[in-house]
């Protein structure tokens, strides 16, 4: 029989060595328990705060951050495109309505008409509306939009890679977000909420308007300020 010391005393009897024997399991399930939360310390420490994402339900997944993740701006976005019939992209719109839809959705089709009367009244002007048209062949698209009368920017299906889309609803279609030059998001809508949304654009615009305009006399405040202080520190001196 092997006998083992603890704290200077061998046991005597088999209950003293069972005691003596469970001792030393836990000490040693101790030890693996703290090595695995130094482990995993250490792994939180080291993931980058970027490679965290949080779902709506607010439960995180892990994902890889990339440096091209940033989009470029929505006309810039859209240069590269192939888009399905002749229509000119109005690149200097302040407001851009990026419209998902396909010919094979009843509620896409039943809108239709009424998208169209709507762009008339907005081509040229501070919004763009652009399709991302997401049939399962180009030739449909095709079809759908000469039949629908269909003249603002459809992208050829599979071709909406790096355009921006914040959509966060259901996924319904169809379903639209509207947008402005640099891709900051102004608001979304879907199914039959589509058209009243487009129909909004003259509004959005205008308040885009007053929030550039206020941005300029905050600028020229400041500016002003700056140059006051500066002029009171030169004739102090």
């Amino acid at each position: 029989m092997v006998t083992v010391h603890v704290k200077g005393r061998s046991p005597k009897n088999p209950k003293d060595m069972k005691n003596t024997n469970i001792h030393w399991v836990f000490c040693a399930m101790k030890r693996v328990v703290d090595s695995m939360c130094v482990l995993l310390i250490v792994s939180f420490v080291v993931l980058p705060s970027s490679a965290v994402a949080v779902d709506k339900k607010g439960e995180e997944k892990t994902g890889i951050a990339t440096e091209d993740a940033e989009l470029p701006k929505v006309p810039a976005s859209l240069q590269d495109k192939e888009f399905l019939i002749p229509a000119k992209l109005n690149t200097k719109a302040k407001v851009y309505f990026i419209y998902k839809s396909r010919s094979t959705c009843g509620i896409c089709v039943a809108e239709a008409p009424e998208i169209v009367k709507i762009y008339r009244s907005m081509h040229g002007k501070d919004a763009e509306l652009v399709m991302l048209n997401i049939d399962s062949s180009k030739e449909a698209a095709i079809k759908w939009a000469k039949n629908s009368k269909m003249k603002f920017p459809i992208v050829a299906p599979g071709d909406a890679r790096g355009i921006p889309f914040p959509y966060k609803g259901e996924g319904i279609l169809p379903c639209m977000v509207a947008v402005d030059a640099d891709g900051n998001k102004l608001g979304e809508a879907n199914a039959g909420g589509v058209p009243a949304f487009l129909k909004d654009w003259r509004k959005m615009v205008r308040k885009l308007d007053k929030e550039e305009k206020a941005q300029a006399r905050e600028e020229v405040k400041r500016n002003g300020k700056e140059d006051s202080d500066s002029t009171g520190a030169e004739e102090e001196s």
